[in-house]
C-alpha cells in the first residue's frame, strides 16, 4: 500500500509540474540578464499563418543576424516556433550593445557606478512602495547593478535580474523578487531596474 502511496504523490508531483509548465508559457515580450552578461529575449507576437510560415521567420531572423551580429555567436536565434496563434522567437545576445545593434533600441547591463560613467541618469528611481531614493542613497549603490532597457509605445516587457530587485523606475510592477514588468506606455521608456 505504501508503494502504490509513493507512486501516486510522484505522478500528483509530475502533473503539478506539468501544469505549472504549461501556465508559465511565454505570454509577453521577456529580457532575461545572466550573471555571465548574456542577455536572453523571448519575442511573442500574434502569428498570421497567411503571411509567413515559422521556417520563413527563421530564415528571415538568421539573415537579420548575419547583418547586425558583431562576433561569432555574439548573437544566436535560439528558437521559432508557432503556438496558440502567436509565434514565439527566442534570442540570445552576448552583451548589451549586440542586443542594442539587432533590436534599435536601447539596453545597458553593468553596476550602477558603470551606467554613470555612460551618462545614464537614475534620478527617478524609486523604492518597491513607491518612495523616491535619496541622493545619498543614489550614490551608495555604485557597486549594485542595474539594467537601462528602452520599450517602444504600446510595449509591455517582463525582465528578469540574477539578483534580488532593489530599486526601479516609477511605473514599474514587481512581479517577483529578481523579475518586474514595465507596463505599455504611450510613447517610448527608458526604464531602469537596480538589483544588488
Amino acid at each position: 500500500m505504501r508503494k502504490w502511496k509513493n507512486i501516486l504523490a510522484v505522478m500528483t508531483a509530475a502533473l503539478l509540474l506539468i501544469g505549472c509548465g504549461a501556465s508559465n508559457a511565454a505570454n509577453m515580450n521577456t529580457v532575461s540578464i545572466g550573471k555571465d552578461g548574456m542577455i536572453a529575449h523571448t519575442i511573442v507576437e500574434e502569428f498570421e499563418r497567411n503571411f509567413y510560415d515559422v521556417s520563413e521567420l527563421e530564415a528571415m531572423a538568421q539573415e537579420k543576424i548575419k547583418k547586425y551580429s558583431s562576433g561569432e555567436g555574439s548573437i544566436v536565434c535560439e528558437s521559432v516556433e508557432a503556438n496558440n496563434g502567436k509565434v514565439i522567437v527566442k534570442m540570445t545576445y552576448q552583451t548589451g550593445e549586440d542586443y542594442t545593434s539587432y533590436n534599435r533600441r536601447e539596453l545597458f547591463s553593468g553596476t550602477v557606478g558603470e551606467a554613470f560613467e555612460k551618462g545614464y541618469s537614475l534620478k527617478d528611481i524609486v523604492k518597491e512602495d513607491g518612495t523616491p531614493i535619496s541622493d545619498e542613497e543614489l550614490s551608495s549603490i555604485r557597486e549594485n547593478h542595474v539594467v537601462i532597457v528602452q520599450t517602444k509605445a504600446g510595449e509591455e516587457l517582463d525582465v528578469n535580474v540574477y539578483d534580488k530587485i532593489l530599486y526601479t523606475s516609477a511605473g514599474i510592477t514587481l512581479s517577483g523578487k529578481r523579475d518586474a514588468i514595465i507596463a505599455a506606455g504611450e510613447e517610448e521608456l527608458l526604464s531602469c531596474i537596480v538589483f544588488q
